[in-house]
């Protein structure tokens, strides 16, 4: 079975679909195919499409949005809401296992972009991950056997996974580092 690792960056914590919701504005994914080969994608929505006005200085600033290539005088990576959820809907047509450090928060914002495209109709009962979300953080605390408010970082550091070693909070960076950790589990 694929695997896609997924994270994201958004503008605030809220639920999407609430007024002032968040927004995605970085999307990465390395998707695992079943002969190994593996394919990293790093999406940045374009500026003028996000309402900032309804962001969080908080989310942003944890998020480091200063790296956004528009902010940069560049347009690396940078494209529509449409597009990101368009590779979505091509990255998991095949029912692939979707990990993540919070799957289910960015399933549930994927889901919605795709909604706002007109990609899912608006009752979609049935998504390609349904039932194919595995959380790390959930497993490092099984692994662990830590209080489920324990420091992700220090988890996963019992298990030889040094997360000072990525770019936390940068998206593309977070899929590694949830790759890393699902293999280093698996493994062991």
């Amino acid at each position: 079975m694929p695997i896609v690792f997924v994270d994201l960056e958004t503008t605030s914590v809220r639920e999407p679909w609430l007024p002032g919701g968040r927004q995605i504005w970085q999307l990465a994914v390395i998707r695992r195919e079943d002969d190994g080969r593996e394919t990293a994608y790093n999406r940045f929505v374009r500026l003028d499409e996000l309402d900032l006005s309804t962001s969080t200085e908080q989310a942003l600033e944890i998020s480091r949005f200063h790296r956004h290539p528009s902010l940069n005088d560049s347009d690396e990576n940078v494209c529509t809401g449409r597009e990101a959820a368009e590779l979505m809907v091509e990255l998991t047509a095949d029912q692939p296992l979707w990990v993540g450090a919070a799957p289910w928060m960015d399933a549930t914002d994927v889901l919605h972009l795709m909604h706002l495209n007109d990609l899912v109709p608006a009752d979609a009962a049935d998504v390609p991950w349904d039932f194919r979300l595995v959380c790390i953080i959930s497993q490092l605390i099984a692994r662990t056997n830590a209080e489920p408010t324990a420091d992700v970082g220090a988890m996963s550091a019992t298990i030889g996974v040094d997360q000072s070693a990525y770019a936390i909070h940068d998206a593309l960076a977070d899929t590694y580092y949830v790759r890393d950790v699902y293999d280093t589990l698996r493994a062991s």
